[in-house]
């Protein structure tokens, strides 16, 4: 008699078992195409956090004609109410790339990286505008335009000046060794934390057109294309493997730098119209990728039959009464053998 008591409670369980599943609610995560990235963060030195905008101040980054921030708005216009979207701007005025990687190896923006749809990166210039503008200054004494307007180009060749253009050099040159490791970590880092499109912006030269300092500006050219290359060639990996994508800002400030920097003012940053220009350069190369906006929602499947209330509390009866029977009968059998 138990052990049919035992089976019926068993045939119990698995019907409830089976019924479950059908009371549970469930749920599904629904994919909603965006024009654009539901979460972007720009990382960098002074160029990405808009040094010499109005509305600048240190440490507080990305003015409202800063290239982040017209790409924020813009962003936040063209996904509309499909859901929330975010801009951060990480970026450091003076940033190296080894500041860069340190920041990111102690977790200082993985907050913002975490769940980040792009990543844009600029960064590179102080790693070898560095030891240049120390040379400028610092060497030769040109803090001004109005320095640069009564310098003899004819000092650079004096013995005394060609040896601080070689240790700058030999300064910028160890830099960019540094720099194509530092490279290589601060994109290992960004990936292990997020599957975001990657966006690496080359470096414009500021010096192009400053003819009365040609040879400096020259010098200064080379290594610029030097560290570009370093860019570029990092894109991929060994087996041809796109990590990161490209935006060719050199290319879009060529001959005009003196638009597009301040340079006339003896500021290397990019002018108000730099911005514009970067911005629409790294906005051609985010929209080359397809974004998309997940959400959990409850899962609808009308083929299946609703199950009526009486058949639940039926089930439940049996379930609940299958084992108050067995208990009382294991009781009962429990009471007869220890007499």
């Amino acid at each position: 008699m138990v052990k049919r008591m035992i089976s019926f409670v068993l045939v119990c369980v698995i019907a409830v078992s089976c019924s479950l599943p059908c009371f549970a609610e469930t749920t599904q995560v629904v994919k909603t195409k965006i024009p654009a990235p539901q979460k972007i963060v720009f990382l960098g030195d002074s160029i990405a956090a808009g040094y010499g905008l109005e509305g600048y101040a240190d440490g507080a980054a990305s003015p409202a004609g800063c290239y982040a921030s017209i790409l924020g708005e813009r962003y936040k216009k063209q996904i509309g109410d499909t859901c929330e979207a975010f801009m951060f701007n990480d970026a450091v005025s003076g940033d190296t790339s080894a500041q860069l990687l340190n920041k990111l190896e102690t977790g200082s923006f993985d907050n913002h990286i975490f769940g980040s749809n792009a990543v844009v990166i600029s960064i590179g210039g102080n790693d070898i505008m560095g030891p240049a503008l120390e040379f400028l200054s610092e060497d030769l004494g040109l803090k001004s335009e109005e320095d640069i307007k009564k310098f003899n180009t004819l000092d650079l060749a004096k013995p005394s000046v060609l040896a601080k253009i070689n240790e700058r050099l030999d300064k910028i040159s160890s830099n960019l060794e540094a720099f194509k490791s530092n490279l290589d970590r601060i994109i290992a880092n960004i990936r292990s934390k997020t599957e975001a499109v990657i966006v690496f912006q080359t470096v414009y030269d500021p010096l192009e057109e400053k003819k009365s300092i040609k040879i400096v500006a020259d010098m200064m050219g080379a290594k610029i294309k030097e560290l570009n290359n370093i860019i570029v060639q990092g894109a991929k990996d060994a087996d041809g493997n796109e990590r990161y994508l490209v935006c060719d800002v050199y290319e879009g400030f060529k001959g005009k730098s003196l638009e597009y920097t301040n340079i006339d003012k003896f500021d290397i940053h990019p002018s108000a119209e730099g911005h514009k220009q970067i911005a629409e350069l790294v906005d051609k190369q985010i929209k080359t990728q397809e974004y998309s906006f997940e959400e959990l929602v409850e899962k609808k499947n009308e083929s299946k039959p609703k199950i009526s209330n009486a058949r639940i509390y039926v089930t439940i009866g049996l379930f609940f009464g299958g084992f108050l029977t067995l208990f009382v009968i294991v009781w009962i059998r429990f009471k007869r053998d220890t007499r």
